[in-house]
């Protein structure tokens, strides 16, 4: 199969480095992981575009912890980052993308396409708020029509990757949409998950005593690569 694209997701600078050095293609930079993750502060994420891997860096935009029905205000908060952010971007050694996902109550896409035109032309990856889309493959024909890059998703588990789930959704993505492939991945399971999905792109957390990891990278990057 093709050589597998491994994003670590971390919370500053410090866990970028790591990463970067363990072996990890892109990374994502978020704050409190305990609740999912949040928008970091700017200028972790400024520092973080400094020390980055070549694949760039992935920011997520998320305003509060808990659902993701988020109300009009919030919706305009995450636009007014993405702007902000985009600044902070120009001029970067590497790309700066956008993780975002808002949702109805009813478990459809919301405010997808202001989002995509905020953007502009940055990598934009539509969060695990799809998990909670009740028809993912009319999610991810939207998303694909939207312009959208990637879906990060497990498959509709709340913790836990499905590769059947996934495999079908890969195929339904073809070559319009990445799926992002999350869920419980260690360096133990990722390489068993990605054979069995056929995902091009992995999503996860390499945890160590403080913070990220750079071993547990490197076990992670060898796991897949050889």
């Amino acid at each position: 199969p093709a050589v597998t694209v491994v994003e670590i997701c971390v919370e500053d600078a410090v866990g970028v480095r790591r990463a970067r050095d363990g072996g990890a293609d892109r990374i994502e930079i978020c704050t409190d992981l305990s609740c999912g993750g949040l928008t970091p502060a700017f200028d972790e994420v400024a520092s973080a575009l400094e020390v980055a891997p070549e694949g760039g860096v992935q920011v997520l935009v998320r305003p509060r912890p808990g659902n993701f029905v988020h109300s009009r205000e919030e919706v305009s908060r995450i636009a007014s980052d993405i702007v902000t952010l985009s600044a902070i971007g120009r001029g970067a050694p590497v790309r700066l993308g956008f993780v975002v996902g808002v949702l109805n109550a009813d478990g459809t896409l919301h405010a997808a396409a202001r989002l995509r035109d905020v953007a502009e032309d940055a990598p934009l990856t539509f969060h695990r708020a799809f998990d909670q889309v009740r028809d993912q493959d009319r999610g991810l024909d939207v998303l694909m029509e939207l312009g959208y890059d990637r879906v990060l998703t497990t498959g509709g588990d709340p913790a836990v990757a499905q590769p059947a789930v996934l495999a079908r959704l890969v195929e339904r993505g073809g070559e319009d949409i990445i799926i992002l492939v999350s869920g419980g991945l260690r360096a133990h399971n990722v390489a068993e998950v990605v054979a069995a999905s056929g995902a091009s792109e992995v999503h996860m957390r390499a945890p160590g005593v403080s913070g990220t990891d750079r071993a547990e990278v490197e076990r992670i990057v060898s796991a897949l690569h050889g």
